[in-house]
This record gives C-alpha cells, structure tokens and sequence, in this order.
C-alpha cells in the first residue's frame, strides 16, 4: 500500500511538472518576424520598410516617436511606406513587464492624436485611417495599427505571436 501511495505521489508530482512547462502564454517572437508576415499580406507599395530594435534608425527615433522608454521593451519593431504622405503604420513592441502594457496602449493612442494633427492640415483624407487606428494586446505584446485594413493585420500578427485573444 506504501508503495502504491508514493508510486501515486511521484506520478502527481510529475504531472504537475509537466503541466508547468507547458503553461507558456506566448511564444518569444521577434517583433521584426512579426511585421515581416504583416507585410506579405499588405497591398503592393505599402508597409515596405522595416525597422526594428538593434537598427539605428529604431535605436535613435523609437523614444522621440513613441514616448516608450527603451529600457522597458524586450523588442519591437515599425513598418511603414517609405515613400510616405499616407498614414499608414503598423508598430509592435514586446514589453519585459506586464504591468507596462497600459503605459504602451496610452502612448500609442499620443502617437494616433499627434499623427492626427500631421495629416489634418496635409492630407485630411489619411483621418479615417486614424480615426479607426487598431491598438491590440497580446500578452506583453502592445501594436498599433494604422491602415485600410487593420482586422487582417490584427489576425496576422495574432497568429504569429500564438496564443489567445486579449483586447
């Protein structure tokens, strides 16, 4: 009976481990991974440039164009049109904390009401773009995006973090 207890014990112990390891929410995937697959869904001439932590354009612009500090991110990453005058803009960042994610929802939605007053008085048409500008969560994953197209984006980059839905 001893035996059959202990034998019961290690099993339960082992089990609770296994289930442990198993318990991980969401995969560590390169911002950089993430946008790449945005872009082979995008339409032809948009979202054809890249920059992602560890470039110089990111390093030295990320702060100025966010207001996220650097040294609260694990990674992240922008894609835009390079030839410019549209709106659109897909911006992801892997956050270290949790706790951190409402700090990034509230300066990506700055980021929606500066651009806002750029294209207002340059190209006014570019606003509905703004005005239904996506901010989605995923775990410590925080993106923004600006397009014509944000729910195939938003499923996109679901999909390639992995994981469930958050809001």
């Amino acid at each position: 009976m001893k035996k059959v207890l202990i034998g019961a014990l290690i099993f339960s112990l082992l089990l609770a481990g296994m289930t442990a390891c198993n318990d991980k929410k969401e995969a560590d995937v390169k911002c950089k991974t993430i946008l790449e697959a945005c872009s082979k869904i995008a339409k032809e001439a948009t979202f054809d440039t890249i920059t992602a932590y560890g470039d110089e354009l990111y390093d030295n612009s990320f702060n100025n164009l966010y207001g996220i500090q650097k040294d609260m991110i694990y990674d992240g990453a922008i894609s835009y049109t390079e030839s410019g005058g549209v709106a659109d803009e897909i911006s992801i960042v892997h956050l270290k904390k949790n706790e951190d994610v409402s700090i990034a929802k509230e300066k990506f939605q700055n980021r929606i009401e500066e651009r806002k007053k750029v294209f207002g008085g340059y190209k006014p048409k570019e606003i509905s773009k703004l005005d239904e500008a996506t901010i989605m969560v995923q775990g410590n994953y925080v993106a923004l995006i600006i397009s014509e197209d944000n729910s195939n984006f938003e499923v996109e980059i679901r999909k390639t973090i992995g994981g469930q839905e958050e809001k």
